[in-house]
């Protein structure tokens, strides 16, 4: 009972907009997460932006639109942890890709693949989203990872030229 306590008054500590986000992101993670395992990739990849590829890129991007992508990432990283339904690195690079959208933050979501340990030969996946050259969501273990394919939001399709593919 305490810990529900102090953690309600954590949230109730955090600015408006941040409790707004939390809300929202946690109610859009389930349908993203519904879709991810009932669609086709195909079907849901225009969500995640322009496909690039395999690249490696970056966005140019302000100090404050870094500090707001920066804020989203973590507000997305705590309401993942509340869901009732797993929100692991890809929901959570989709939902906080729409908000950087929203706010108009170009970003570039990475997604890789590696293979498992020695003993099991497993491949396992992994996507991150990055603003920048500071990941917002996916931060841990990304470095393990040979990008398969990148995604980057429509702000950043008048710089870059992608395949469309």
């Amino acid at each position: 009972m305490k810990s529900l306590l102090r953690k309600f008054g954590t949230f109730l500590r955090m600015p408006v907009r941040e409790q707004c986000w939390f809300f929202w992101i946690w109610i859009v993670s389930g349908p993203i997460r519904a879709g991810l395992l009932q669609l086709p990739f195909r079907k849901m990849a225009p969500m995640l932006g322009e496909h690039c590829s395999n690249l490696q890129l970056a966005a140019v991007v302000s100090e404050e639109q870094r500090q707001r992508a920066w804020r989203i990432g973590r507000v997305t990283e705590l309401a993942a942890s509340y869901t009732p339904w797993e929100s692991k690195c890809l929901v959570q690079a989709c939902a906080a890709s729409l908000l950087l959208r929203y706010y108009r933050i170009p970003y570039v979501m990475h997604l890789g693949v590696t293979r498992g340990g020695e003993a099991e030969d497993v491949l396992k996946a992994h996507a991150w989203l990055s603003v920048g050259p500071w990941i917002v969501t996916g931060r841990d273990g990304h470095r393990a990872f040979t990008i398969v394919s990148t995604f980057t939001s429509p702000a950043l399709l008048t710089s870059v030229q992608c395949d469309g593919a």
